[in-house]
């Protein structure tokens, strides 16, 4: 399990040394709603005990990126949500198409963050209170540097809204752009 914990760590400090060194990720159309869903029944499978929930509009929304980092984020955000609330708390993902590009949120019922938190949530290595809900195996704090790092390298950004006892909602940006 160790050796399995560190193969992960190292994967993921792989993936941010390449992110930093601003490579180029694939950039072509991404059907949204598709990866999005992928993602969705992937949590579903590894957390029965959350219910997690889908909302999109039935036609195809589409961005230029790259599919596997995408659904790398959104599981990562899902895996998130399924770690930091309790057994039974269920998860919201919701997929739009805004003027600006498309939002993908997903959002929880669990403790939330303070401000401070909230601040620097992004940051490598950073891990909120530790006296949140942790279920299952302690992550590295490298999950949502991920997530801001790839969310970049396509041009968008990640957002984080909560507020203590009522939950968070992590948002991410891709913003329109040109083939």
């Amino acid at each position: 399990n160790e050796s399995k914990r560190m193969g992960s760590l190292v994967e993921d400090l792989l993936l941010l040394a390449r992110l930093d060194q601003a490579r180029e990720m694939d950039s072509k159309p991404v059907d949204i709603n598709k990866v999005v869903e992928d993602a969705v029944i992937s949590a579903r499978a590894a957390g029965p005990e959350h219910h997690i929930t889908l909302n999109s509009t039935n036609t195809e929304i589409f961005t230029l990126g790259d599919e596997v980092r995408i659904h790398q984020v959104v599981a990562n955000l899902l895996s998130n949500a399924r770690s930091h609330t309790p057994v039974g708390t269920p998860i919201h993902v919701a997929v739009k198409a805004t003027d600006n590009g498309v939002e993908v949120a997903v959002s929880d019922q669990g403790p939330g963050l303070s401000q401070e938190d909230q601040k620097r949530i992004f940051e490598r290595f950073y891990r909120a209170d530790g006296s949140r809900v942790r279920v299952g195996e302690d992550g590295s704090g490298l999950g949502l540097s991920i997530v801001d790092a790839v969310m970049r390298a396509h041009g968008g950004s990640v957002s984080v809204r909560s507020e203590l006892g009522k939950g968070s909602t992590f948002t991410l940006h891709f913003l329109n752009r040109e083939s």
